[in-house]
């Protein structure tokens, strides 16, 4: 499958990011959504990345979930979205996603509660998982 890469400017992408907000607000069951990854970093995209966390559901819910706001989302904006559900995410991938940019968010208290934890186990767990790559990458 080819990879579609589309170019973004710096307004299109604040249009993009308001889009985004505008149409997330009317999920019920949301508590936040990031953007991460390459929209937020260069010109040249091929899909938006959305990190969502949901208030309690089931697994194959946050699936459904997922795929539906995957396709409203990209209908929206016009570009893929692509929708990850933090919920049970790994840790790395959690750091990495709260890194980004914060679209929207329902519970505030719940947010940092969740920043604090993530920033804090991961920078725990970084030094381990430095050697660990150096060690798998080691000729």
């Amino acid at each position: 499958m080819k990879t579609i890469l589309h170019t973004i400017g710096p307004e299109q992408r604040e249009d993009l990011l308001v889009k985004l907000r505008s149409e997330l607000e009317r999920v019920s069951g949301l508590r936040f959504a990031y953007v991460y990854g390459s929209v937020l970093d260069g010109d040249r995209i091929h899909d938006v990345d959305v990190g969502v966390f949901l208030d309690q559901m089931t697994v194959a819910q946050q699936m459904n979930t997922a795929d539906a706001l995957s396709v409203q989302l990209s209908a929206a904006v016009g570009f893929p979205v692509d929708i990850r559900v933090l919920n049970e995410a790994p840790l790395s991938f959690l750091y990495h996603v709260l890194r980004g940019r914060l679209v929207l968010c329902r519970d505030e208290t719940f947010l940092t509660d969740l920043l604090e934890d993530v920033a804090s186990r991961y920078l725990d767990l970084a030094p381990f998982l430095r050697n660990a790559t150096k060690d798998a990458f080691a000729a």
